[in-house]
């Protein structure tokens, strides 16, 4: 089921969500029970910018972004305290959970030429999903959710083509997560 419009969470980006009084900081990983507690996203933002990957969106000023390797092939947007805890621990050794902002990268499946193609193709659990289509930046833009029961959290996802159209970046995070809904609001395509 598709929920707020895209104008919806740019609104509530506008109006200062990370300043919010209890905002949501994002679904705790299973590595955060072993880490200090979550540090609430600053008010101050800046621009996280992947130019071999072609998207740019802001995040909190205190958040950091960190690339996996052999874990999955992806980048997740965390706060400084998970940060600073899976430098010392080391990542997780399971899947199944979502930092504030997680991005996904995918190689496009062959002759798949539509991104609503494509992204079924990927990911079987789609197949009768409703997915919107949208343009951002005059690029496509693939949008739709689905409900995570294993965290009990709803989670939306924007999914679009690298500039080479070989790969899809899926950014995915909590739907009451204020930190994924700038991102969504401010994502800029190349």
């Amino acid at each position: 089921m598709l929920t707020a419009p895209l104008k919806a969470i740019a609104l509530a980006a506008a109006i200062g969500v990370f300043g919010a009084v209890g905002a949501t900081v994002g679904v705790r990983p299973a590595i955060a029970r072993e880490c200090p507690d979550s540090v609430e996203p600053s008010r101050e933002t800046r621009r996280y910018e992947n130019t071999e990957l072609g998207f740019a969106f802001q995040i909190p000023a205190n958040y950091r972004a960190m690339r996996w390797v052999n874990f999955r092939d992806g980048i997740s947007i965390v706060n400084p305290s998970i940060y600073e805890c899976i430098r010392r621990m080391g990542p997780p050794q399971s899947a199944g959970w979502f930092w504030s902002v997680d991005l996904t990268i995918e190689p496009v499946p062959a002759g798949r030429r539509s991104l609503e193609r494509a992204l079924r193709a990927v990911d079987t659990s789609l197949a009768n999903a409703p997915i919107q289509i949208m343009t951002i930046d005059g690029k496509e833009v693939a949008r739709y959710t689905y409900s995570d029961d294993h965290e009990s959290i709803e989670v939306v996802n924007l999914a679009f083509f690298t500039p080479d159209r070989r790969r899809i970046v899926t950014l995915s995070g909590p739907e009451d997560d204020p930190v994924p809904q700038r991102a969504i609001a401010t994502l800029e395509l190349r």
